[in-house]
């Protein structure tokens, strides 16, 4: 007797709204990224950008276009439009020289021999030229393809019918929270503002503009210029479309969506010509800033301080500051306590080739006696997390710049270290931390599937049965959190019984601007839950304004803290 097998599910029929055949990379890696899935298909490119408007046929000379252009708009329009086209094309000239990310960021790609498939419809556009409706004929056709989803790649505000012909709706990004931020242009009005972060929702498209059900929603530390906070914006939000729509294919039905709440804000639009007059000067004087710490001898160094106490009663003013070695800063510090005496592991980084390793300094009451280099490899270390295992001691140091997890064995304390096990290779991962609660082991780590290097936003949960397993299983809930204001790990503490897991939080064009400590509240396969109970600012010191890290063992509670100095 044989055991007769269920027929796969057929893959999730997807069609991208898109003004052409030639996209934006995002879509393109989007494409490319469902060819490589079994249950996933994009099966068509419906093509919707409006016909020509007479204003921008190439019958009309350049000068024409202008005059035409000037008619319609005015000069006070006029005047804004090319104000903004300056804003644009000096990002993209100037800084894209610099910013590798920025650099690719308007690339576009032909799919057309990708998505062969292809449906053209014409919309009806609102005299205000925003808004896209489509007749009852494109309608039919749209239907007639049978497709499970649609997401919206291309221009307009699309309303109607068409939001209504696929199974499951026309999904699409807001790049913005759209609680508090709805309209455009993206990236932009949190620069202006000078906001710790910059968001993205996707969502489903409702006839509510950006109000529609969200699935998804992430919050990343704010960049400037305006483009260069909105290169990383897409490039940190397009995977998590992915993750929208492979549960969409797993489960054949939409998210569960996250909660609505009343909208506040106006309707943000492009910027007039006052608010890009004072963009432009925030531009300037960023720069002049820069240039003049720069020129002064100043820089914004990192620095690790501590206290003879419990973190809970830590006063960071009193305890002794570790003097940075020459042409170097430390950061991120570990304690532990051997023998009566305690050591703390730091980061020790080398400014002139940007490039760190590990040592150790023994902590004594009143001042720290350093030991020297513990561990070195070719690539970056940072953020020497200690934990116990069988009663031996083992570190697991940040070691992204080889692209893996990895842990390592002391040999000899505090001196030898060696290479214990890879826990996780061809994986891009920051500041993992390791631990032991109701029978398992946790991983938290700090993950950047856009792996443009930010590793503030996403934190990823993995449990194993051993600290040196290979195999680990991911959370139900991965990522367990999208969010620059908390997401990477600064540390753990231990308190009666408790675990607490310390967050960094990151400002405006500011990496560290302080830890957050969280009691966590849950933590199974399937939940994780945290609150929050302090926020450590050092501000200790007229030059101290940030930090990003806290350790303690009971007795001495370690931190960093950032500081600008004089060379």
């Amino acid at each position: 007797m044989t055991t007769q097998l269920e027929p796969a599910a057929p893959p999730l029929r997807i069609g991208l709204l898109v003004n052409s055949a030639i996209v934006p990379k995002y879509d393109a890696e989007f494409i490319r990224w469902a060819h490589t899935r079994d249950d996933i298909e994009v099966t068509h490119l419906i093509l919707h950008a409006p016909e020509d408007n007479p204003v921008s046929t190439p019958q009309k000379s350049k000068l024409g276009r202008m005059l035409a252009v000037l008619a319609e708009r005015g000069l006070k329009g006029t005047l804004a439009g090319l104000l903004w086209q300056y804003i644009e094309w000096s990002e993209k000239r100037l800084l894209a020289r610099h910013d590798e990310l920025l650099r690719g960021h308007f690339d576009t790609i032909d799919v057309s021999a990708e998505v062969p498939e292809q449906l053209r419809i014409t919309p009806i556009v609102s005299p205000s030229g925003f808004v896209f409706r489509f007749g009852p004929e494109d309608i039919e056709a749209v239907r007639k393809l049978d497709l499970d989803l649609m997401i919206r790649c291309g221009d307009g505000i699309l309303k109607g019918d068409l939001l209504t012909s696929s199974r499951f709706g026309v999904l699409s990004f807001h790049h913005a929270d759209n609680r508090v931020n709805r309209g455009g242009p993206p990236a932009f009005w949190e620069t202006y503002y000078r906001q710790s972060q910059t968001s993205f929702t996707i969502q489903k498209l409702s006839s509510v503009l950006d109000g529609g059900e969200v699935y998804s929603r992430g919050h990343f530390p704010t960049q400037f210029p305006y483009l260069a906070n909105e290169s990383q914006l897409f490039a940190k939000a397009n995977p998590f479309m992915r993750h929208v729509v492979t549960e969409i294919a797993a489960t054949r039905q939409l998210p569960q969506a996250l909660p609505s709440v009343p909208y506040s804000a106006r309707l943000f639009r492009r910027p007039n010509i006052l608010q890009m007059t004072r963009y432009l000067a925030q531009r300037f004087v960023h720069r002049l800033r820069q240039q003049i710490t720069y020129r002064a001898g100043y820089k914004d160094l990192w620095h690790v301080g501590y206290c003879n106490s419990d973190w809970s009663n830590a006063e960071l003013w009193r305890g002794p500051k570790i003097p940075n070695p020459p042409g170097t800063f430390l950061a991120d510090p570990f304690v532990i306590t051997r023998d009566e005496k305690t050591y703390c592991f730091v980061e020790e980084l080398d400014l002139k080739i940007d490039k760190a390793l590990i040592s150790v300094y023994e902590l004594g009451k009143d001042a720290a006696t350093p030991l020297g280099a513990v561990l070195e490899e070719p690539f970056h270390l940072s953020f020497p997390y200690l934990f116990e295992y069988n009663n031996e001691l083992f570190m697991c140091p940040e070691t992204s710049a080889a692209g893996d997890i990895r842990v390592y064995q002391c040999d000899e304390f505090p001196m030898k270290w060696s290479l214990r096990e890879i826990l996780m290779p061809e994986f891009y991962a920051a500041d993992t931390m390791l631990f032991e609660h109701d029978g398992r082991w946790w991983m938290f780590t700090n993950t950047d599937e856009a792996r443009i290097d930010e590793f503030c936003s996403e934190l990823n949960i993995f449990w194993s049965d051993s600290p040196l397993s290979t195999d680990w299983t991911p959370h139900k809930q991965n990522p367990v959190m999208i969010d620059s204001a908390r997401a990477r790990n600064g540390g753990l503490l231990q308190q009666n019984g408790e675990l607490f897991r310390v967050g960094q939080e990151q400002g405006f064009v500011t990496y560290g601007k302080r830890s957050r400590i969280h009691r966590i509240t849950e933590l199974t396969p399937e939940h994780y839950a945290e609150e929050e109970v302090a926020r450590v600012m050092p501000e200790f010191d007229d030059g101290a304004h940030g930090g990003h890290h806290l350790h303690s063992n009971g007795k001495v509670t370690v931190f960093d803290y950032r500081a600008l100095v004089r060379s």
